[in-house]
């Protein structure tokens, strides 16, 4: 009995094979860090402030030598944690008065929420490291083809030696970017699972909690 085509699993379709010590790494090897970067409020510069800027972000990418990527994830904005803190604060106010205008101040951030989306948006740059030692070249590319599952794994000493390169790189942008008065971390691993279960099911964020990335550990640079 011949044996059915069975389709590809989704799996085939990740790139990333592991997240391990605050590392993604990639079905073939590749390795990277993410970093979430502050925003600046760069409406309110001056004129004169805004070219400043600009000519320094220009510096910083014509200094590069590897590339790098650069992430916006927008999401709705989650804001019953707050309308319970203020709800808490609420029952536990002795003042009549402030009890009536913090009731009033409640329910006009649930209507707001009902009539308008705000929207949180997070920046991040990925950082990659692509080790010599595991291209593959055109057989490998072809294996990869016939074979989308396969995982290229490396042994703990070559992924501390390759870790050790990517952090260099870490710290290059790290720097970089400080001079624009810009805060810069790197995204531990917990936060990894988070950021990529958030990217692969952005219709179930709201259904499943995760933590918020500023109440987590962040390792900083």
């Amino acid at each position: 009995m011949a044996k059915k085509n069975q389709a590809p699993s989704t799996l085939g379709f990740l790139e990333i094979a592991e997240i391990r010590d605050s590392t993604l790494v990639l079905r073939e090897g590749q390795m990277r860090a993410v970093l979430s970067v502050s925003s600046a409020n760069f409406a309110l510069k001056s004129g004169e402030e805004q070219q400043m800027i600009i000519n320094s972000y220009q510096r910083v990418l014509n200094s590069l030598e590897f590339p790098l990527q650069i992430l916006v994830q927008s999401r709705q904005l989650n804001l019953d944690p707050y309308i319970e803190q203020l709800r808490q604060l609420e029952e536990k106010q002795s003042n009549d008065l402030l009890r009536v205008k913090m009731q009033e101040y409640i329910e006009y951030i649930r209507q707001m929420i009902k009539e308008v989306n705000i929207i949180k948006k997070d920046f991040f740059i990925i950082v990659g490291y692509d080790p010599a030692s595991l291209k593959q070249g055109i057989f490998g590319s072809l294996a990869r083809a016939f074979n989308p599952t396969k995982i290229i794994r490396q042994s703990q000493d070559d992924f501390l030696r390759n870790k050790k390169m990517l952090m260099g790189r870490v710290d290059q942008i790290s720097s970089l970017f400080n001079g624009l008065d810009l805060k810069i971390n790197i995204l531990n691993t917990e936060q990894l699972i988070a950021l990529t279960y958030n990217s692969y099911n952005p219709d179930t964020l709201e259904s499943v909690r995760l933590k918020e990335v500023g109440q987590l550990d962040i390792e900083l640079i």
